[in-house]
């Protein structure tokens, strides 16, 4: 996000499109209200490209997945969701065991070259699971849609989103636990809109359902 120094405060940043899709309409709602005056610009990429245009100053905040190496004390980080691996199944299947569906169905996987779909490749493979791959996708909207229409499952970080509530899927948790997608906000400390930056944190938590708040 950017806010630029004018009669209304401007925000410009930076999410990825799972955000925009979930976390995001719900924290604007608050943002709003909260700040009236704030104009906001918001860019869709991948988290590494988020962080790189951060370094370039070109962003106030991005909304992203932690970059997978310790950040600059230049840097600050605040968690907004942690979002372990679960295979997402048609609700039909919710009783069935997850390693089962994830061997016998067709399987829909989540792109290999993004962090989520990196985790659920390393799953299936420490856990010598062989799927029967139909597709192969970097949208997890459109993932959660092809299993709701009976066409396979899939190994997904856990989202919430209101586009998924009126789904039939079900999300079943994994026998072996894994680390959890870690799912928040980075700025730069000595950013002049620390006020916004914190106004939007605060508009975040209150619009994450409780029992994803860490």
């Amino acid at each position: 996000m950017r806010w630029r120094a004018r009669r209304r405060a401007s925000c410009a940043s930076d999410t990825i499109t799972t955000a925009l899709l979930s976390l995001l309409p719900g924290t604007l709602a608050n943002f709003a209200r909260a700040f009236p005056c704030a104009k906001v610009l918001i860019r869709a990429g991948t988290s590494m490209e988020l962080y790189d245009t951060l370094q370039r100053s070109d962003l106030d905040a991005a909304i992203c997945l932690h970059p997978p190496f310790a950040l600059p004390k230049a840097y600050d980080w605040h968690l907004l969701r942690e979002e372990p691996l679960v295979v997402l199944a048609p609700a039909r299947l919710a009783r069935d065991d997850p390693h089962e569906l994830l061997r016998r169905e067709p399987f829909i996987r989540y792109d290999r070259s993004l962090g989520g779909g990196k985790q659920a490749d390393q799953y299936l493979r420490a856990a010598r699971i062989v799927s029967h791959e139909l597709f192969e996708l970097n949208a997890l909207m459109a993932i959660a849609l092809m299993a709701d229409r009976g066409l396979g499952v899939s190994l997904v970080p856990d989202i919430v989103s209101p586009m998924t509530a009126a789904l039939s899927v079900a999300r079943l948790p994994l026998p072996v636990l894994t680390e959890a997608r870690r799912f928040g906000v980075v700025w730069q400390r000595a950013s002049p809109r620390a006020r916004l930056i914190r106004g939007l944190l605060e508009c975040a938590a209150s619009a994450i359902p409780a029992k994803k708040k860490r």
